[in-house]
């Protein structure tokens, strides 16, 4: 189901009914004033009849006296001729046979003998007996002007809706934002925050409607907030504890192994001793995950990138398997500054050396160099890795090459996720920059503001 959006739809919903209102009230009020003109002109034509039936009589009884036989039924009366065709009247007798009509007047009338109004053609008639002279009166008028007035009714309450509607659809969508105010600010707000920010919800100045909802996501962080805390002091506690007894056996074991040497027993005591070195790797990503998981790098402290990076490649260049393999390059000689606190800078350069150990040719040199823009790229030789494996490498337990045993699978891992936190980057790429072989990671710090 497409996602839709709770201001557009009330406000095209208010804007909907306010037309619909609208319109339904002046079509009521068009209609009632509409019967109230219809009144008006039938009453104006009852009384132009009545101020015209002397001159229909007269004219009827001259021409009567006049000839001495009965009036044909195609007579007009020449003593009444209007200014406009859209008035005329005629005479019947008894039976409906016209014995007199006014110029402009059918010679053929199809309404009954019966007092009151009817609408023939285009005309409206008004029909009356006179009981002194045995005949019915019948006066018309043109429907036209009628229509006019109701046409110009209907253009006068119609023309402030067109001219209004607009005004009304900026009031009802500015009022609308206005009443939606609190839900953009809490989206806003949830949307803006990191996966670790798990703080409540301010529920002040919320409606009434909202507050209890937002009240129970904020019972529901608090639950998860406290459960991945407990998670998290439960990984750190028992990977400190675990570290220094895995350290003391592995010294022993140590010994145990040099003394062993040459003898049946000594590879195997070299085997147990390399298994606790890796046991011992694994229980510091433990506690490295653990930190990156608590938020190290959301610190801003002010932190020298070019000396925690040459302290990080000296304590590597002291390991026998490593020596001057490690080489160290630093675009500037001065301090290059970073918003980032120390020991998540140091965790990440070491993460990412070590891959660059583990996963490089150990007869081809591992380059670190350190670049004015806050940028620390790290370049090892091996073979080109393909792009669906550079992109996982970042997931937990993911190594690049499978048959190499070395690493947890959780180094990029750790910093990616901190570099993520201190608004930084990591990028990987294969072949590195400028060669057609190798791995090239590269981490941009941010810069002190």
């Amino acid at each position: 189901m497409r996602p839709w959006s709770i201001k557009q739809r009330l406000s095209r919903a208010l804007i909907a009914l306010v037309a619909i209102f609208w319109i339904v009230g002046v079509a009521v009020a068009g209609f009632a004033v509409r019967q109230e003109i219809t009144e008006v002109f039938d009453s104006a034509l009852r009384q132009t009849g009545g101020e015209l039936v002397p001159v229909a009589l007269d004219e009827y009884r001259r021409k009567v006296s006049g000839q001495g036989d009965p009036w044909p039924y195609q007579a007009r009366s020449p003593s009444f001729s209007a200014s406009r065709s859209h008035v005329h009247y005629l005479l019947r007798d008894r039976s409906g046979v016209l014995v007199l009509g006014s110029t402009g007047a059918p010679a053929q009338l199809p309404i009954p003998l019966k007092r009151g109004f009817y609408d023939w053609g285009d005309y409206r008639y008004y029909t009356d007996f006179l009981s002194n002279e045995g005949l019915w009166f019948v006066i018309g008028h043109e429907l036209q002007e009628r229509r006019e007035a109701a046409m110009g009714l209907w253009l006068g309450l119609s023309s402030p809706l067109i001219a209004l509607l607009p005004i009304a659809v900026f009031a009802v969508w500015r009022t609308v934002d206005r009443m939606t105010k609190p839900i953009s600010r809490i989206s806003q707000e949830l949307e803006a925050r990191g996966g670790s920010d798990l703080k409540p919800i301010d529920t002040t100045g919320l409606p009434s409607e909202l507050t209890p909802v937002i009240e129970s996501v904020n019972t529901l962080m608090a639950r998860l907030k406290a459960a991945i805390e407990s998670e998290r002091a439960f990984v750190a506690n028992a990977a400190h504890e675990m570290r220094n007894p895995i350290a003391a056996v592995q010294a022993q074991i140590q010994v145990l192994a040099a003394n062993l040497r040459g003898t049946a027993d000594g590879s195997r005591a070299e085997g147990l001793a390399s298994q606790l070195a890796n046991l011992g790797r694994r229980v510091e990503k433990m506690l490295q995950m653990a930190r990156a998981e608590a938020g190290l790098g959301h610190s801003r402290e002010r932190t020298d990138l070019i000396a925690i990076a040459a302290l990080v490649v000296d304590d590597f260049s002291q390991q026998s398997n490593i020596g001057a393999r490690l080489t160290f390059e630093a675009e500037d000689e001065e301090s290059c500054w970073v918003a980032m606190d120390e020991d998540a800078v140091a965790i990440v350069l070491r993460n990412v050396i070590e891959n660059a150990v583990h996963h490089g040719r150990a007869d081809q040199p591992i380059e670190v160099h350190v670049e004015r823009d806050h940028t620390i790229r790290v370049i090892n030789a091996c073979d080109v890795l393909p792009r669906p494996t550079l992109r996982e490498l970042t997931r937990r337990f993911r190594r690049g090459n499978a048959r190499i045993a070395a690493g947890s699978g959780l180094g990029l891992t750790i910093v990616d996720m901190i570099m993520g936190q201190a608004g930084g980057s990591l990028t990987l790429a294969s072949p590195a920059q400028g060669r057609s072989d190798g791995f090239e990671a590269v981490l941009k710090f941010p810069g002190v503001i």
